[in-house]
């Protein structure tokens, strides 16, 4: 009886672990280059839809919004812009890195029935690294940007990105009140 309980509990896992993780990848036919979700070909959220790119295309979508919002001048849009523009060839790069590999990774190992867990732990290091590198472009970037807003404005944002959490917490994004 206790192995027909470990076998079920198994493909119990298998069968709730398989189709998340299959919608997690990135598919053909959705978000920026046909990978990610969304509308194909369209706008994508943090970097979950286009590896790097959503974060790029987000916040060039939300910054007429912010330079009204925080009040930018002119010349401060005009150097965001400047630094969004500089970061996006690195971006795009590990993007398309990125994809590629998952692209030859998947042509490889093709056969669902058979596991290469060498080549596995090999695709999964190289996107790692990969992914570290795309965060420290977009770290550098966003420090940047921050540079140019001068104490109030920054001040400002950071109420701002409080209050985005809060509203974020109350339609269920965070955890429950005890109370």
């Amino acid at each position: 009886m206790k192995t027909r309980n470990i076998i079920l509990t198994i493909l119990a896992a298998v069968l709730i672990a398989v189709p998340g993780s299959t919608l997690a990848q990135s598919g053909p036919g959705y978000g920026p280059g046909g990978s990610g979700y969304g509308p194909p070909g369209g706008q994508t959220r943090g970097s979950a839809g286009g590896e790097g790119e959503g974060i790029l295309r987000s916040f060039e979508h939300a910054l007429p919004q912010l330079a009204e919002r925080l009040e930018l001048s002119d010349e401060q849009v005009a150097q965001i812009q400047a630094i969004l523009d500089k970061a996006r060839p690195e971006i795009e790069k590990y993007a398309e890195l990125r994809r590629k590999r998952r692209e030859a990774y998947r042509a490889a190992n093709n056969d669902p029935t058979v596991f290469d867990e060498v080549a596995f732990r090999s695709h999964a290091a190289y996107q790692d690294a990969d992914q570290v590198e795309l965060m420290v472009v977009v770290g550098t970037a966003k420090a940047e940007i921050f540079q140019v807003l001068t104490p109030e404005q920054l001040e400002h944002f950071e109420e701002m990105r409080a209050d985005s959490g809060k509203r974020s917490f109350r339609r269920g994004g965070g955890r429950r009140s005890t109370d």
